[in-house]
């Protein structure tokens, strides 16, 4: 989906607000699973708001059109679901104050 470092904490919320089993083994079925499709849905929405860092020398940066993009596939894959968009994944960055 990308390469933007996200952090285990928020993992472990989107996994959980999904209702998948961290233990799991990933199989063509569970890809399949609504479960599944939501946690890609939350995922992409906290991409959409993830902030610009700089990690290990390496920086992460978004576009407004690659926000854009994320939101959009969050959105759909809500939508598919017959969910709204009012799940909100708690997460951040040691030191980021909100």
């Amino acid at each position: 989906m990308s390469s933007y470092p996200i952090p285990a904490a928020t993992i472990e919320n989107i996994i959980e607000e999904a209702g998948l089993d961290a233990e799991a083994d990933i199989t063509k079925e569970m890809r399949a699973s609504d479960q599944f499709k939501k946690a890609k849905a939350l995922t992409y929405a906290f991409l959409s708001e993830a902030p610009n860092i700089t990690q290990g020398g390496i920086s992460y940066t978004f576009s407004e059109d690659e926000r854009s993009r994320f939101q959009k596939k969050s959105s759909n894959l809500l939508a598919e679901l017959g969910e709204d968009e009012g799940s909100d994944i708690p997460c951040g960055y040691i030191g980021e104050d909100f």
